[in-house]
């Protein structure tokens, strides 16, 4: 018994060495490369199932994946990243990137490998110890390598100023598809950061439009600055192309105003009197607010409106900004709304204050008128609606 009790430390020390030896053993470097399912076909009639490549790192290294075409250089499709130890896999649907700067026109980006038998190569440089090397074959069948066509890419205005002023607030992105693809545009700033501003979608061929209104894709804003605009097509086999267009935000800002004090007077007068509207607007935003007349002065009577003084001189502007008067019941309905308006008396910059004194003839038989006051931004939006309520006795 004790010749066997020795013998067997011995005999399971032997067992371990060989399991660890058919592993690769739980330090070394780099095992088991493998293509499993090796065969990939990116054949564009469907999106392409990719094939799974693994390896196995015993300890913490650096790696590199390439991929060995059957003539010319490896192909790298990550280098030199840091990574820990275990098991690892990426996943290859047969495309590669080509390594092109995209210009003006389009250029390609990412292609589908030709027809062939191809080489995973691992490099794995661990922290102490020599680099280790292993590969793994796999094929590629069936590859459609023909690319989308990008055609005519515009960008208009070059520049935009999104803050709702209806001045170049925003720009339009054409361009031309040859083929159903895949499409998506991203904005790189001065940062490097690519911000996406329309997320991939499958987009028919033919000409395209695409409005851009100075917001990523959460309604966020972008900041003022010089970007780089990148529309990419990719087909379902994976080929992608890109073209790209500069493009200069100005002056971007959020809108944002508030009525400080309305007052109405005399609240009781003769049928042809005048009523008296007092209105302090601040400019609580980051942009400055255009608008036009008439100004601070103006006499309506209730038979005019904004429209029809002057011979049309201040029918509606879009993106212009006025304070405007209405009363409860006016048979204009909807498309008449706030008859009466006036202008701030120039551009209003932010956080500045404007203060409008008009005027309003009687001409309504009606005994008791209840007037308001807002805030138009003329056709986009009542900013400011139904403030300063007041009822007004009218006598004849």
């Amino acid at each position: 018994m004790k010749h066997a009790r020795a013998r067997c430390p011995a005999l399971s020390c032997l067992l371990l060495a060989l399991f660890l030896a058919a592993c690769g053993g739980a330090d070394t470097p780099l095992s088991d490369v493998a293509a499993i399912d090796a065969v990939v076909r990116p054949a564009g009639r469907a999106p392409t199932d990719p094939i799974q490549l693994s390896y196995t790192l015993g300890r913490p290294a650096t790696v590199t994946l390439q991929i060995q075409p059957p003539d010319g250089a490896p192909i790298t499709l990550r280098d030199e990243a840091q990574q820990a130890a275990g098991p690892h896999f990426v996943l290859f649907n047969g495309v590669v990137p080509t390594g092109a700067t995209p210009g003006s026109e389009a250029t390609q980006v990412a292609r589908v490998l030709p027809d062939g038998t191809y080489r995973f190569l691992v490099k794995a440089t661990p922290d102490a110890g020599p680099p280790q090397e292993g590969s793994a074959e796999f094929q590629v069948k069936q590859a459609r390598t023909t690319p989308p066509a990008l055609a005519n890419l515009q960008v208009y205005p070059a520049t935009i100023s999104p803050n709702s002023d209806a001045v170049d607030d925003v720009a339009l992105i054409t361009y031309r598809l040859s083929e159903t693809s895949t499409t998506s545009v991203t904005l790189q700033g001065a940062n490097g950061a690519a911000v996406t501003v329309w997320a991939p979608v499958q987009t028919a061929p033919g000409e395209q439009r695409i409005t851009f209104n100075g917001q990523d894709l959460f309604g966020h804003l972008l900041p003022s600055g010089v970007y780089t605009a990148t529309v990419r097509a990719e087909d379902l086999a994976g080929n992608a192309v890109e073209a790209r267009r500069p493009l200069t935000i100005a002056d971007a800002g959020a809108p944002s105003v508030a009525l400080r004090e309305v007052k109405f007077e005399p609240t009781a007068l003769m049928l042809g009197g005048k009523l008296h509207v007092h209105i302090v607007v601040q400019n609580t935003g980051d942009v400055p607010l255009r608008t036009q007349g008439p100004d601070s002065g103006y006499t309506y009577t209730t038979n005019d409106s904004y429209s029809s003084i002057e011979d049309g001189r201040y029918v509606d502007r879009a993106g212009l900004w006025r304070v405007g008067v209405d009363w409860q019941g006016n048979a204009g309905g909807a498309p008449y709304r706030y008859p009466f308006r006036w202008g701030f008396g120039g551009t209003l910059a932010p956080g500045a204050t404007a203060t409008i004194d008009g005027y309003i003839t009687i001409l309504k038989q009606e005994r008791t008128m209840w007037f308001y006051a807002g805030v138009l931004q003329e056709g986009v939006a009542i900013v400011q609606d139904q403030l300063g309520l007041t009822p007004v006795q009218v006598s004849w």
